[in-house]
């Protein structure tokens, strides 16, 4: 992100918006100059970067000066020493005493620490201030195209901008979901009211911090992967008449000049300095804390887990779970309630005792927070001290399977089950899926029901006239092979329990399949 005093802004009839680079030859030329710059300065010092970069920089200030901040966030800067320069300072100011006020004095501690060191006085003084900003070497650097260079400055431009911003008014059509994780991680403070989110920004906060402008200002590359939005911004700016209130206006109309139109990349680059790495999203992988990265380590017996799944609608706020649940169709959203502030878990609460949404809700609440049970309106609440119950849930999941499948068989129960008898081969899980109900369920409906013109085998019902195809066509087979062709140009899956009901049995000659044989039970 650039800094204040390089944006480049127009006010006009009470809105304002920044001065995008435009991608023409000369913007090009210009900036091809300072790539090339950058990349002769492999393996130089960052003074005699910056000196270069000094004498170009009147073409175009504000122009070079910013490319060359996120050129510079693309570089890997080292301290070129031969020991650790704090390391060499600490000797250094120990065999000095104190004050040195003549070179003499100066050499002789140089050598003296030198040779404690075991090394020259000459790298000795070299390695004393090789950490200094100045004196950095650059190790590396990632070269960027041009063209997504400039798109990348218009970003920081943007960005720039909505530093200054006292709210923000967002509206998305499509892709929402990576909008309110982003927010979520950043931290922002947010609303929803007929459909638009709406945004505290930092300037608009009693204390007002770097921090949450420079994360309200990262929202903007999440908003710009949808493919419809809008984004309405009140920015606060200082004239000669005092402060004064602009509205910035952006959509995805405008997405050339990110190039976001041939689906380019937007981001902050990837360089970093030693110790120091250009400041972004959290890592997707990345977990908010260890008793969620405990949590998605754990096995559920066959329910698989997911991360953040989806965003749910509470009154005027979205909700996201931590994870979600899912097996054969069923999904439970899991949120894990660890330590946080009073205020924090009022609000928590709120949002859950809000949600819009049906689908069950498991909540994980640590034993140490002052809030009971009864303040959640909902009776999946599990608690828990440092560690994730994880027999606990278990048991939950395991309880709530038998009370979905006893609802699935009472469903069943109550419809019209009976098949034509020509239908061939039936799928029991396409039928379970067209019938919203578990599997087991069904099949156990399917055996009580016992309909006289199908056999079960594995999870497909099998019709007689198919058996009955199948038992001429078997006449005559001997080989183990041959019978599971058959059975495949039926559509049958489970060929072992088909075997069984025409009266066969295998008898395996050695571990080849080629060599098993099929005989009269």
């Amino acid at each position: 992100m650039l800094t204040s005093d390089l944006l480049v802004s127009r006010i006009r009839k009470g809105r304002i918006e920044p001065v995008y680079a435009l991608l023409n030859e000369n913007t090009l030329d210009i900036v091809s100059s300072v790539i090339d710059i950058f990349e002769r300065h492999i393996g130089r010092t960052y003074v005699e970067l910056a000196e270069e970069l000094d004498g170009f920089e009147s073409i175009n200030y504000r122009l070079i000066r910013g490319i060359s901040q996120i050129l510079a966030g693309r570089c890997v800067f080292e301290a070129d020493s031969i020991i650790d320069p704090i390391a060499a300072r600490r000797v250094v100011f120990e065999e000095a005493g104190g004050l040195v006020t003549s070179g003499e004095e100066r050499t002789g501690v140089l050598n003296r620490s030198a040779a404690k060191l075991s090394m020259e006085p000459n790298d000795l003084e070299k390695a004393l201030w090789a950490d200094l900003e100045e004196n950095l070497v650059i190790k590396g650097f990632q070269n960027i195209a041009p063209e997504a260079l400039v798109e990348q400055y218009n970003l920081s431009l943007a960005q720039a901008l909505l530093f200054k911003a006292t709210g923000m008014e967002l509206q998305i059509e499509d892709s929402y979901q990576p909008v309110f994780w982003a927010i979520k991680k950043l931290g922002l403070m947010y609303s929803i009211v007929d459909g638009r989110i709406y945004l505290d920004g930092p300037i608009s906060l009693f204390k007002m911090t770097e921090r949450y402008g420079t994360a309200f200002a990262k929202l903007l590359p999440s908003v710009m992967a949808s493919t419809k939005w809008s984004l309405k911004a009140s920015i606060l700016r200082k004239t000669s008449q005092g402060k004064k209130i602009y509205e910035f206006y952006l959509d995805h109309t405008k997405r050339e000049i990110f190039g976001m139109d041939r689906g380019s990349e937007i981001g902050w680059g990837s360089g970093k300095r030693e110790g120091r790495s250009e400041p972004g999203l959290k890592n997707k992988a990345g977990f908010d804390s260890a008793v969620e990265k405990e949590f998605y380590q754990l096995d559920f017996h066959g329910w698989k887990i997911r991360r953040e799944p989806t965003v749910l609608k509470s009154g005027k706020y979205a909700f996201i779970p931590d994870f979600s649940l899912e097996k054969k169709g069923t999904r439970i959203y899991v949120e894990i309630i660890g330590f946080w502030t009073p205020d924090y878990l009022r609000n928590k609460i709120q949002k859950i005792n809000g949600l819009d949404e049906k689908e069950p809700l498991l909540l994980l609440v640590n034993k140490s927070l002052r809030c009971s049970v009864s303040e959640f309106k909902t009776d999946n609440v599990i608690l828990f001290d440092k560690k994730i119950p994880h027999l606990d849930i278990i048991k939950f999941l395991r309880q709530y399977e038998e009370r979905q499948m006893k609802d699935d068989i009472e469903k069943l129960k109550n419809m019209d089950l009976s098949l034509d008898g020509d239908m061939g081969v039936v799928s029991l899980d396409e039928l379970a899926r067209k019938f919203s109900v578990d599997l087991d369920a069904l099949k156990e409906v399917i055996k009580e029901k016992s309909e006289d013109c199908y056999l079960l085998l594995g999870d497909q019902l099998v019709s007689e006239v198919v058996l009955e195809s199948v038992r001429k066509e078997m006449a005559g087979v001997k080989k183990h092979h041959e019978a599971v062709r058959i059975f495949e140009r039926y559509g049958i899956k489970s060929h072992t329990q088909a075997l069984e009901s025409l009266g066969y049995k295998v008898r395996w000659i050695g571990l080849d399949p080629e060599k098993a044989e099929i005989l009269r039970a």
